[in-house]
């Protein structure tokens, strides 16, 4: 029963495991436990495992099997096995920080079509082609790229995952990850993945095996009644339980955090307890963003943002004048007052996402509203994550239509936000107050205001201006 030791920078991370079935529970324990029993080994498809993150030192454990003591191979000192992990002891940084300047989602399917297909066929983006425009990207201001999930899946969209240790072959297989991540942290790019995690695809090996009736696989399903709890009623992607699969899962994330992701993003994070989310932020020791529709406030503890959806629909009712400046004010106040600010920096601002109708058709195609947006996801308080294809104003309706293959003709026309959108990138603001008056609301700091309107004004002068916005100096 060896272990298995990964290092990353200042910290391991050890599996422990058992190959035996507890008839009741199992545990690991040693001075890192205080020698008490907090963690407990789970089913991880071929054995009894738990992940443990520890910093250089050493360390003393054993396992407790159903109450019987059980010892690795290897040197032991008082009836506990001995680990020494070498190196010297620094201090593991908080991401309390501001994580990324601006990111950049790419459907990593749509990004570079090769083909031509309906709305929901694979129309062959891959991760060489991203790789080949990520001095692209930078050149905007981005220093981050988020990428929708890249795993062996059933589906275009990669959701519905049947295998989390391997790059679809379509994408270009594990070997063009790798260069794709080499070239990214080569420019300064750090890369985001996708992690479908409340869910597995119906065709994943696990979910197979506990429909045949497997009582170790079944544990990690919600299986009732001859049916299953499932992702929104869809059948192919039944739900994860984490009390039981959660082992496997931070195992799936120390794969490709080892092979160098920068972050996660954790795909249906609302329907993911915050308490495992919380555990497997601080064993893996990368941030971690949660895909959160509505109020993310239990989950303000658990991971370093949310999409923030919260604010992505006042706002775009607000320029569509369906609500006026002082109902959005009220989200905006409550979300300062509630919610720690390292969490409201790290919170991703948007216009659009792959779950949205795109932004320029949902403002009418009013260049000018689309500007105000993007001011605003750009100076108030987040980060901001700009939906591949919004800077050449690509159209959409609702899912599948908002992921429409990339126009890459567009880009060098005359009408793009390339320029705008680099400007933007180049403004630092922390705003401190914010004040609504019906159509209108003002932020500022020490250094700049903003104006928004969803009424033309046609502001003149400032730093950038237009006929919804003005950011001026103070």
């Amino acid at each position: 029963m060896p272990i298995a030791i990964f290092r990353s920078g200042d910290l391991y991370f050890i599996r422990f495991s058992i190959n035996r079935r507890p008839r009741r529970a199992a545990f690991v324990i040693g001075n890192f436990t205080a020698f008490m029993k907090p963690i407990e080994l789970e089913f991880c498809g071929s054995d009894y495992c738990a992940y443990v993150s520890l910093p250089p030192g050493d360390y003393y454990y054993r396992y407790l099997v159903d109450g019987e003591v059980v010892l690795d191979d290897g040197p032991t000192e008082n009836g506990f096995n001995v680990l020494r992990l070498s190196g010297f002891v620094k201090r593991i940084p908080e991401n309390r920080r501001r994580l990324f300047r601006a990111i950049y989602g790419i459907f990593v399917d749509r990004f570079g079509c090769k083909r031509e297909g309906g709305p929901r066929d694979r129309l062959g983006g891959d991760l060489l082609f991203i790789k080949d425009k990520l001095s692209y990207i930078k050149s905007m201001g981005f220093d981050a790229v988020y990428l929708t999930p890249i795993f062996k899946a059933m589906s275009y969209h990669r959701y519905d995952v049947i295998d989390y240790l391997n790059v679809d072959d379509d994408l270009g297989g594990n070997k063009a990850f790798r260069e794709l991540l080499r070239r990214a942290h080569e420019l300064g790019i750090k890369i985001i993945l996708d992690l479908p995690i409340h869910h597995t695809g119906s065709d994943h090996p696990a979910f197979k095996s506990a429909l045949s009736g497997d009582q170790e696989y079944s544990r990690w399903y919600y299986i009732y009644n001859g049916d299953y709890e499932k992702f929104m009623d869809v059948r192919r992607m039944p739900k994860l339980n984490m009390k039981f699969a959660g082992e496997w899962v931070k195992g799936v994330v120390l794969h490709w955090a080892l092979m160098g992701v920068d972050a996660f993003r954790i795909d249906v994070g609302a329907g993911i307890p915050p308490w495992f989310l919380w555990d497997l932020r601080n064993f893996i020791n990368k941030p971690l963003i949660a895909e959160v529709w509505g109020d993310p406030f239990l989950w303000r503890n658990a991971v370093d943002g949310v999409m923030n959806y919260q604010v992505w629909e006042p706002l775009i009712k607000f320029l569509r004048g369906e609500i006026d400046a002082e109902d959005f004010v009220q989200v905006l106040k409550r979300q300062l007052n509630v919610l720690p600010k390292h969490f409201l920096v790290n919170s991703w601002l948007f216009m659009d996402t792959h779950d949205t109708p795109r932004a320029v058709t949902m403002l009418n195609n009013d260049i000018e509203k689309l500007k105000a947006a993007l001011v605003f996801v750009y100076t108030w308080v987040g980060t901001p994550m700009l939906y591949y294809g919004d800077e050449v104003m690509l159209e959409g309706g609702p899912d599948p239509d908002n992921r429409r293959c990339m126009d890459w003709k567009r880009v060098n026309g005359p009408n793009t936000l390339h320029e705008f959108i680099r400007r933007l990138s180049e403004l630092t603001l922390t705003p401190r107050h914010v004040i609504a008056n019906s159509s209108d609301l003002t932020y500022y700091d020490d250094k700049f205001e903003v104006r928004l309107s969803n009424e033309p004004r046609r502001y003149n002068g400032g730093i950038l201006s237009g006929d919804y916005f003005v950011i001026k100096s103070r």
